[in-house]
């Protein structure tokens, strides 16, 4: 355990979210990284894939089975939890859904092989999310989500902004946030804010929201097979290669040899990180995986000096520095892609990325004492304008897994 891990783990204790009066959330358990006490779910799955290594000091259990002891008796399980218990969204917008990687975080804690048990036990409240997610799932079979609902905030999902239209989206009304002091003021930020669209949502055909369903479906069949369930394992199975198809049908370009975003029958030529879930959820063919991994060798879009950025560095509103997911790279999208890659045996190519992130953030870490929400790709002197501090959190990733499962 070196310098760098250590402290991290000093902040991430720091970062643990206590019980106060009136919590219904289980406590301590695992902070996002921010100031907030809510709970979301892809951040404390995120959060969950480092704390694994160190269960006697982290609440890992905990932290997990607060979304399993709120889910809905229908399947619904929120992305965001207020400390009350009552989840921040309504389970009608897309806001409300997270990236399903629930299954993964159980499986990365089963590896372990110190949580006995657990698999079992939480099988059934993953199979039932499995089973509401299918809520946002198009007519024409990719799935959709929500530019919070996504966690990639502000990134851009159109060709042009003339695109955007609330026709055939589910439109964001006041009722989708759950009452609180705020909700009004909320609810105006979110209309008014330029660099979001609440109700630009089912017009797409979400590429990445779609490889990360198929991926739950395909974590939730090898946690069947574990469980010996094998006829359920071949359905989650089935559903997978399903997805898969219909993914590369729709969202692959053979002109520019990439996975997009879909709008209106056409592909929404924005170059994110987002493509790279189709290697993590084994979607794309060896061939158009081998051409898609091309492009995190080129200097023009996604190998950059210092890792792999959110947005292609060629893109137009590519902003390293300030751009927040139009730019920088983020410690749990930097972790899928090198986990992608492994899938894909591109071991040399996974470690070369880690190591050069790993050196970035540990650079950053020398000369500001903390951890950051997010870095720039561009320089490993300072953080990015755009990065909460302490972020530990999810950007504990790094120093602990990055470095043991690429670097050690």
């Amino acid at each position: 355990m070196n310098h760098f891990y250590r402290e991290a783990l000093k902040i991430a204790e720091r970062k643990l979210v206590r019980g106060e009066a009136g919590d219904v959330l289980q406590s301590p358990r695992l902070g996002t990284g921010g100031k907030f006490r809510d709970t979301f779910l892809w951040d404390t799955a995120f959060c969950a894939m480092w704390a694994r290594y160190e269960p006697a000091r982290f609440p890992v259990e905990n932290s997990l089975d607060n979304f399993y002891r709120l889910q809905d008796g229908d399947g619904f399980i929120s992305r965001q939890y207020l400390p009350s218990g009552l989840s921040k969204w309504a389970k009608w917008h897309p806001v409300s859904f997270a990236p399903p990687i629930l299954a993964w975080a159980e499986l990365k804690l089963y590896e372990t092989g110190m949580f006995p048990g657990r698999l079992a036990r939480v099988y059934p409240m993953l199979a039932r999310q499995h089973g509401f997610n299918r809520r946002f799932r198009r007519a024409d079979g990719l799935y959709f989500s929500d530019c919070w609902g996504c966690g990639m905030d502000n990134m851009p999902r159109w060709n042009s902004p003339d695109e955007i239209t609330d026709e055939g989206g589910i439109c964001l009304t006041p009722e989708a946030i759950t009452p609180t002091a705020n909700r009004e003021e909320l609810f105006r930020f979110m209309v008014a804010h330029p660099k979001y669209h609440f109700s630009w949502n089912r017009q797409l055909g979400w590429c990445e929201t779609s490889c990360q369903v198929a991926f739950n479906a395909a974590n939730l069949a090898r946690i069947a097979r574990i469980l010996g369930r094998n006829a359920e394992a071949e359905a989650w199975e089935r559903e997978h290669r399903e997805l898969a198809e219909k993914i590369n049908e729709l969202c692959y370009d053979e002109e520019t040899r990439f996975y997009y975003d879909t709008f209106g029958g056409t592909f929404v030529r924005r170059k994110h990180i987002g493509a790279f879930w189709t290697l993590v959820a084994q979607v794309a063919p060896p061939e158009r995986a081998e051409r898609l991994i091309g492009e995190l060798r080129n200097p023009e879009t996604f190998c950059r000096p210092h890792g792999v950025p959110c947005l292609a560095a060629d893109d137009p509103d590519y902003d390293s520095e300030n751009g927040y997911w139009c730019g920088p790279a983020w410690c749990p999208a930097t972790y899928m892609v090198l986990c992608g890659l492994r899938r894909y045996q591109e071991e040399k190519l996974a470690r070369d990325i880690a190591e050069k992130f790993y050196l970035a953030t540990r650079s950053v870490f020398e000369a500001t004492g903390t951890i950051w929400e997010n870095y720039s790709v561009e320089q490993a002197d300072r953080p990015t304008g755009c990065s909460g501090r302490d972020f530990c959190g999810w950007s504990a990733l790094a120093p602990v897994t990055i470095y043991r499962e690429f670097l050690c």
